[in-house]
């Protein structure tokens, strides 16, 4: 639960919604303990009384505007639910971004469609980048995952899942 100074007039806040699960609201004056409902106005400019029954039943605090579309989630200043669906739905319909980070974790959001982001030019552009110097994408994940590997000095082979030093999988490709 965050703190309850951080609710003051102007703060901004989700509110459950029926049909679109989550609306983002500004409160209209400060909370004050003990207070039983928060005046607030909807995103669409109308107000609305929210029931308080405790402390517990804040809504929860939005993320400042600057954070909106954050290609890693735990940048977030708040980390739940209705931050979470925002910041994707942000980054899918306004950036054409499916996918998005949570730390080392890798969130897609299938599209439904044909996306012409995994070819020959997409591969050569990670190829070799650190995953927090690129936009998120699966070939930024393998690239770090293969690095991880080879610093490693194993190499896991499809040959009944063995491993293996790495130079003796580097002459293998070579003698393939």
């Amino acid at each position: 639960m965050a703190t309850l100074e951080l609710y003051r007039k102007g703060a901004s806040v989700w509110v459950p919604d029926p049909d679109e699960v989550w609306v983002s609201a500004q409160l209209l004056q400060d909370y004050k303990p003990g207070e039983k409902q928060l005046l607030l106005q909807l995103s669409n400019g109308n107000e609305v009384h929210f029931p308080v029954g405790s402390p517990s039943d804040l809504p929860p605090l939005g993320n400042p505007d600057i954070l909106e579309g954050e290609n890693d989630l735990t940048a977030l200043s708040f980390l739940h639910e209705p931050a979470v669906l925002h910041n994707l739905q942000v980054r899918f319909l306004d950036y054409n971004n499916i996918y998005t980070y949570c730390g080392i974790v890798l969130v897609a959001i299938n599209p439904y469609d044909q996306l012409p982001i995994y070819g020959e030019e997409v591969i050569d552009a990670y190829s070799g980048q650190d995953m927090t110097d690129m936009e998120p994408h699966i070939f930024s994940v393998a690239e770090e995952a293969y690095r991880t590997m080879t610093r490693s000095g194993l190499f896991c082979t499809w040959e009944m899942w063995t491993f293996k030093p790495v130079e003796e999988v580097q002459t293998e490709v070579l003698l393939m």
